[in-house]
């Protein structure tokens, strides 16, 4: 059981216990301009009050570790929970939502001209890093950005963040994810890789001139009024890494879920072509991840996708029901099996055709959100990036 499946469950919910919209509203678009944050509507949770209410009571009960729990629907906030001691505008490492921050980027190079294709070999996009040989570079002149972004370079891979130079300050990651075997031609096996996100990375920056985060800063996070962000862990190249290291407020979290969800256009500007979001959320030689985004089906055939991170950092999108959400935590997955248990359980008990809720309930639902998660982590090695970080 995966954070993925039980977040979505709460998010059906959400869309289908929900008052009835406008055509434009039911497909989540903004209403007004977005400025440094959603505009917030908690009054609008309508039949959600209970469940939501008698979820967070059993998080609490379970004392898990969840720092953030977002929830957008139509361009409006309706709920926002953060851990006791943390604000609104505290960041958060992402670890490998990261990737799908580097996904919009290469949109936005594409629509400003500066990329023509992710269909070019990388060999024409990038200079070969001083540290590789000749016969290494040559091997991988087949490789494309679109491979890549969807996991199959074809290089050989293992995900061990304690052992792989690839996470080490002092390598030249380009060099490092660069230099291995090829085990299977380009674009035809999937194999989830940090490598292949360096390289992503990587040919960002050399598509517009400045390192990433600089080209996030110009292209996303100032057009998006994104605040108190950071990015970790330069190279020794000056490469910041492109699969993971971003920090950012839950908030702003969700609005690249809210960019996609119209687009790609974010207060009349826009930020990527539309086409690239219906491509972002095409899959590749896995039927479960496109660009760097991944994608999910439920059971009815309701199609969402969302950016994941280990321990529990998560944007979803839900397109038809106009729903994103964003959540931080630190929670491993033998935990989330009971709190997914737990989540479809209350989804379960509440008819999707419920009246108004109470006001007591409402005024209960306000008081949990004020108080925070206070749960405290019982299993995983905490590190240093996990601690969120308030605005300087």
């Amino acid at each position: 059981m995966r954070l993925s499946s039980l977040l979505l469950g709460l998010l059906l919910l959400l869309g289908l216990a929900s008052p009835s919209v406008s055509a434009n509203e039911a497909r989540g678009q903004c209403q007004a301009p977005v400025g440094r944050d959603f505009p917030a509507a908690p009054q609008e949770v309508g039949a959600l009050a209970g469940p939501l209410l008698k979820i967070n009571e059993a998080l609490d009960a379970g004392k898990y570790d969840f720092r953030s729990l977002l929830v957008v629907r139509n361009c409006k906030l309706i709920f926002e929970r953060y851990k006791d001691g943390i604000g609104r505008d505290h960041n958060h490492t992402i670890y490998s939502v990261t990737k799908s921050f580097a996904a919009t980027l290469v949109g936005a190079l594409l629509h400003a001209g500066k990329l023509k294709s992710i269909d070019a070999p990388i060999s024409t996009l990038l200079e070969k890093p001083p540290s590789l040989t000749d016969e290494a570079w040559a091997a991988n002149n087949r490789i494309t950005l679109r491979n890549v972004m969807q996991m199959s370079s074809g290089l050989e891979y293992f995900h061990d963040p304690a052992n792989n130079p690839i996470y080490r300050l002092k390598s030249d990651r380009l060099a490092v994810a660069l230099a291995t075997k090829a085990v299977a031609e380009p674009g035809t096996k999937y194999n989830y890789s940090d490598g292949d996100a360096s390289v992503t990375g990587a040919m960002i920056a050399a598509a517009s001139g400045k390192d990433l985060y600089n080209t996030a800063k110009e292209l996303l996070f100032v057009p998006l009024e994104m605040v108190n962000h950071d990015w970790w862990f330069m190279d020794l190249a000056g490469r910041y890494p492109g699969g993971w290291g971003l920090r950012l407020r839950p908030m702003d979290m969700a609005k690249l879920g809210q960019l996609y969800l119209q687009g790609c256009n974010w207060n009349g500007q826009q930020i990527c072509d539309r086409s690239y979001v219906a491509m972002a959320w095409t899959a590749g030689p896995s039927k479960y991840y496109g660009l760097h985004w991944w994608i999910g089906r439920t059971a009815t055939g309701l199609d969402y996708f969302y950016a994941s991170g280990v321990k529990g950092q998560r944007i979803f999108v839900l397109p038809a029901l106009g729903i994103v959400a964003a959540i931080t935590s630190i929670t491993p997955h033998n935990e989330m099996r009971g709190i997914e248990a737990m989540m479809f359980a209350a989804i379960a008990e509440a008819p999707a055709d419920a009246g108004p809720p109470d006001e007591a309930v409402l005024a209960q639902l306000a008081k949990v959100q004020k108080t925070g998660f206070t749960g405290r982590n019982r299993s995983l090695a905490i590190e240093d990036q996990d601690y969120p970080r308030p605005p300087r």
